[in-house]
């Protein structure tokens, strides 16, 4: 399995801008999913994020989740739901317009 794509959004600006473009069009198509590097986030601000998504799915939604998978009785998945990456279902959006107040129970931290 090829390795899924990693997309270095410094090359945007400069000489390489439409084959980076070409690779941002190509993950979308055909993995649905992309790292990115070099996107100037500061990590402190990513780890914050982490770190609520994983207070609110705590707090908030991994028990409604482990009674849907109880439901559903599907098998095996007893151990799975402990080690559930939960955010990885939880989509924040800001633009082009946040969906923030469509999501109940956010801290004021998240704002």
């Amino acid at each position: 399995m090829a390795n899924f794509p990693v997309i270095n959004l410094e090359k945007l600006n400069g000489e390489e801008r439409q084959a980076t473009m070409e690779k941002i069009n190509d993950a979308c198509e055909n993995w649905e999913f992309f790292e990115l590097v070099n996107h100037g986030i500061a990590n402190e601000l990513l780890d914050t994020v982490e770190r609520l998504t994983k207070e609110h799915y705590r707090k908030c939604m991994e028990q409604r989740f482990k009674e849907f998978v109880a439901s559903k009785a599907l098998e095996g998945v007893g151990a799975e739901v402990k080690d559930m990456d939960w955010e990885s279902t939880f989509f924040l959006r800001h633009l082009p317009d946040s969906n923030l107040s469509e999501i109940s129970n956010l801290t004021e931290e998240y704002m």
